[in-house]
């Protein structure tokens, strides 16, 4: 069988369409229910699975196929999967979504998780669509949002990691809980860490300039950046970061900035740091 020249396949679970490069065998899926939807533009390599069966409604990552953007071998995202599913197996938090199983799956691997009905906070494909919804919520649930995310990532820094690929499409908000939640650690580095890629993956918005230059560390001051950046996705312009497009709490903003300098010794040192002035500024805040 040889692919069209888009060099795409499609295909169809359930009446699901998705695209692949080659096909490749998902009956182990009849086991867990009806598909009734399939994410496959990931850059990842992985691809994922909404399904609807036995165990409730689930959210199935996948590795091991040749997906539309990804150009690495899939043998190697279905490694990075299994070893992400270490991560989840040891680490739980509140703001984390539990894995609730996982191991080898046809020709590669999968993690299961429990479906969520949140949005990212920024969709594929990208749109502002969730985050002008946010911005629409009084700042006592935005602040509420923000501060569970940065209390995982303290909480995964004191667990020895390093935020890798974080980014706004792997923060989910649930707007009846007013919450967010974070759906995907899967290359979260183990300190000491270091740029192995030249130009880590992630969107530009989220990454530290010492994820541009091959050798350099990794460190928990990058985690901060990564939190500073959220803060303006929620609050400001993340691609300026000034002052004059800053639409929240006033006294919030010298502690994202301090977290998004370009030189990393001007920063928060560590997410236990960021968080205790964040969480300073905002009990100086009336809201």
């Amino acid at each position: 069988m040889h692919p069209p020249e888009t060099g795409f396949l499609t295909f169809a679970l359930d009446g699901v369409a998705f695209q692949l490069r080659w096909p490749a065998d998902f009956s182990w899926l009849r086991g867990y229910g009806t598909v009734f939807r399939v994410m496959d533009q990931l850059p990842s390599g992985n691809l994922c699975f909404g399904v609807d069966g036995p165990y409730g409604r689930l959210f199935i990552k996948y590795a091991g196929a040749r997906t539309v953007n990804y150009s690495g071998r899939p043998e190697d995202a279905a490694e990075w999967l299994a070893r992400s599913a270490e991560l989840y197996r040891q680490f739980a938090h509140a703001c984390l979504v539990p894995m609730l199983t996982h191991g080898p799956a046809g020709e590669g691997y999968a993690t299961v998780f429990p479906w969520q009905d949140a949005p990212p906070l920024r969709p594929l494909p990208p749109s502002d669509r969730v985050l002008t919804q946010v911005r629409k919520l009084p700042p006592v649930h935005t602040l509420q949002m923000l501060d569970g995310v940065f209390d995982l990532h303290a909480a995964l820094s004191a667990f020895g990691l390093v935020a890798v690929d974080f980014t706004d499409e792997h923060v989910l908000i649930d707007f009846d809980a007013r919450r967010a939640l974070v759906c995907d650690v899967d290359l979260y580095k183990p300190k000491p860490a270091f740029n192995t890629r030249g130009r880590m993956p992630g969107s530009p918005r989220f990454l530290a300039p010492e994820e541009y230059v091959m050798g350099d560390p990794l460190g928990e001051d990058t985690t901060v950046y990564k939190m500073g950046a959220l803060a303006f996705e929620f609050y400001g312009d993340n691609a300026d970061r000034g002052r004059d497009t800053w639409i929240g709490p006033e006294k919030l903003y010298a502690v994202a900035a301090k977290a998004t300098q370009e030189n990393r010794k001007k920063r928060y040192p560590t997410m236990r740091e960021f968080l205790i002035d964040w969480r300073n500024a905002v009990s100086a805040t009336r809201l």
